[in-house]
């Protein structure tokens, strides 16, 4: 499939499902509530992924003044990471060490602060704090990466939650892999509906020689409730790959190979296929063994 999300995520606030073609009568339609369906566990899966890949950006970066060190004494300005995200002066990165750091094992803070708004090039507008926690370095076994928010807003929408990320592998191999799990998730729009999302995925971050053909596959489950209170459950049944190369070429994050299934309260299963990899945005709907292809797409 492709999720794509508004003009830069992996998902959309709002979401087009254009159908391209069927293998069935043209009788098979989606219905409002689908289509909802899927569209609010899109938007709150994307938006919590975008904010967790910044801090996993902002956890490699280093002091920005020339010389500078990081110490358990106040907060030092850092690097920005060479991402779209945290171009301009609008937003900030601070980084401030925990006073039982070690030199092994370093312990610290990261606080990524977009302030009252910031605009990227791909239009999606920021606002407010995520705050990053890591304990440990992040390719050794058992190291943590925490991210909170505090008014954290994205396209006017509020993010709260807790997202913690343990590395069980080591630092030897080409494809670490790391347990995700979301806590208290919660997307809550301008209009103060809200969807809520818990989560336990595992990452397998393929790495290649040049970053630009890095891959990550992510298998796992998630539960929530949509803007309406419809209870749902996801459940990955194919692994899903996300390729940079495609985030680069469609300008969003997203899966482009893999599937996974959407039960909704009463029991209606949807499930939905990436593709074999390619870098489109069509996805294929099932919905009583009853299938068609769509694009789907921000608005």
């Amino acid at each position: 499939m492709k999720r794509i999300l508004r003009n830069s995520l992996p998902g959309s606030a709002l979401i087009l499902l254009t159908f391209l073609s069927s293998c069935l009568e043209d009788k098979f339609e989606l219905s409002d509530q689908d289509t909802q369906n899927i569209e609010n566990e899109a938007v709150t899966d994307a938006y919590f992924e975008d904010a967790e890949d910044m801090a996993a950006l902002v956890v490699a970066v280093e002091p920005a003044a020339e010389g500078g060190r990081l110490t358990s004494f106040g907060k030092v300005n850092g690097t920005k990471p060479a991402d779209l995200r945290f171009e301009g002066t609008c937003v900030t990165v601070t980084l401030e060490m925990a006073a039982d750091t070690q030199p092994g094992n370093p312990h610290g803070y990261i606080t990524i602060d977009f302030g009252t708004g910031c605009t990227d090039i791909r239009g999606n507008v920021r606002k407010g704090i995520i705050l990053v926690e890591f304990k440990g370095k992040r390719f050794l076994p058992g190291s943590k990466i925490i991210t909170t928010f505090d008014g954290y807003h994205i396209n006017s929408i509020k993010i709260e939650g807790t997202r913690t990320v343990t590395n069980v592998t080591g630092s030897t191999v080409s494809a670490p892999k790391f347990e995700i799990v979301l806590e208290d998730g919660r997307a809550t729009w301008p209009d103060e509906t809200f969807a809520t999302r818990e989560g336990s995925h595992t990452r397998e971050w393929v790495r290649a020689a040049s970053p630009l053909n890095d891959q990550w596959v992510v298998e796992g489950s998630a539960t929530g409730s949509n803007r309406n209170g419809t209870v749902y459950q996801v459940e990955i049944t194919k692994a899903l790959v996300y390729k940079r190369e495609c985030a680069i070429s469609n300008r969003v994050f997203m899966a482009v190979e893999g599937t996974k299934v959407l039960t909704v309260e009463g029991g209606l299963a949807i499930t939905i296929d990436y593709g074999t990899g390619a870098c489109d945005r069509i996805v294929t709907i099932t919905i009583n063994g009853q299938s068609r292809s769509v694009i789907v797409r921000g608005e």
